[in-house]
């Protein structure tokens, strides 16, 4: 296999979702050009001490794995041999890190889970392993060498009860990275990657749910949308049932009926909105004022020179429709938008900024209002 038709000199989206996209892995050289880290190390280590953050230690010493789980209070014990710090979405504290998702932002907010950052000393890694979901890995400052297989049967081991690896795997991908290159690594791909020089790895990771999670999440969701029930019937059932059948047989034509119970349901447009529910929920930080705002402070914003700004981390989503009223998501809570000010609010959504003042009539400066109240003090939004 030609090994140089898994590297890529220049990024473009297209031909990447035609040829890479859950198909195969790429390294993808100056994926961003110029790169600088939108933070370091201490800043890392700074989150890693907040209770709501999710984050781990990985070390390896005399030949032994470690892994502690955060918040973490004294660093000192835990960072000897080749050890990594890997924290979970930093994209929902950081601005820049946050932006780092507008170079696939193609595959849609619903798809994007959040960017793990991690700080590694050389010879540090976390083992080869393989992840179910797709992967950017982009690199800071540093080096570090990735090892990239194709899917295939591979033995699991667990050297520590917080740590999955895999055996040996013969790699397609062999390369160093350098700042401002990335690997793209789709589900089930075998991978390796270990520190060559001090460095920080950026990993932009996407969510892929399951048919079952989804299943679950509907009915979750569900509980307070009054999804449409309906018992079973078989008002026909004497044109299948044959008298000479057993009490315990359950026929082809019932099991069709249930299973299309089942699909009545999902077809429901309460379940289309269980479903958004789900698919926008985040693990966010709570951002809520500690004095809420009243609508006097809103509208007053709006009629001045300010900018109404999405908080990092934050993405919204909404169906796709031809309806001048929309509805959009934002951690499973419903946003209604009348048309008036729908273009606004898509802007916001958009380009994460809405610029005041706004010169609008009345009836819309009342819902803009009152909308750009509630995701104040929902903590989804700020004025600056």
């Amino acid at each position: 296999m030609n090994k140089d038709s898994f590297t890529v000199t220049a990024f473009e989206i297209d031909s990447f979702l035609q040829e890479f996209w859950q198909k195969k892995p790429c390294v993808i050289k100056g994926f961003f050009s110029d790169f600088d880290d939108p933070l370091d190390e201490h800043e890392l280590a700074g989150l890693a001490q907040e209770e709501e953050v999710d984050s781990r230690l990985v070390s390896k010493h005399d030949n032994q794995w470690q892994v502690t789980q955060g918040p973490i209070d004294d660093f000192a014990p835990l960072c000897v041999g080749a050890w990594s710090l890997l924290v979970q979405g930093v994209d929902r504290y950081v601005p820049e890190v946050d932006a780092m998702f507008a170079a696939v932002g193609r595959m849609g907010n619903w798809r994007m889970d959040d960017v793990m950052v991690s700080f590694s000393t050389a010879g540090a890694g976390v083992g080869a392993h393989v992840d179910q979901y797709d992967v950017f890995i982009v690199q800071g400052k540093g080096s570090r060498r990735w090892q990239v297989g194709l899917p295939s049967e591979h033995e699991t081991r667990v050297p520590h009860p917080l740590l999955s690896q895999i055996e040996a795997f013969d790699a397609v991908i062999d390369q160093v990275l350098m700042p401002g290159d990335a690997i793209y690594i789709p589900p089930l791909h075998p991978h390796s990657g270990v520190t060559l020089e001090a460095c920080l790895n950026y990993s932009i990771g996407f969510r892929a749910p399951t048919n079952v999670e989804l299943l679950h999440g509907l009915l979750d969701e569900g509980d307070g949308l009054h999804l449409a029930q309906r018992r079973y019937s078989d008002p026909d059932c004497a044109q299948y049932r044959d008298v000479g059948l057993s009490a315990h047989v359950v026929t082809k034509e019932e099991i069709g009926r249930l299973k299309q119970s089942v699909i009545g349901l999902l077809d429901s447009p309460e379940a289309e909105q269980a479903l958004m529910r789900f698919i926008s929920r985040q693990a966010l930080p709570d951002a809520r004022p500690e004095q809420p705002y009243d609508i006097a402070a809103v509208i007053d914003a709006i009629n001045s020179e300010c900018d109404i700004v999405l908080l990092p981390g934050i993405k919204p989503i909404y169906l796709q429709q031809s309806a001048e009223n929309f509805v959009f998501y934002i951690d499973g809570e419903p946003f209604s938008v009348i048309a008036e000010i729908k273009a606004l609010i898509q802007g916001l959504l958009d380009n994460k900024t809405l610029a005041c003042p706004i010169d609008i009539n009345e009836t819309a400066l009342k819902h803009l209002s009152t909308l750009v109240l509630q995701m104040l003090n929902a903590g989804y939004i700020d004025i600056q």
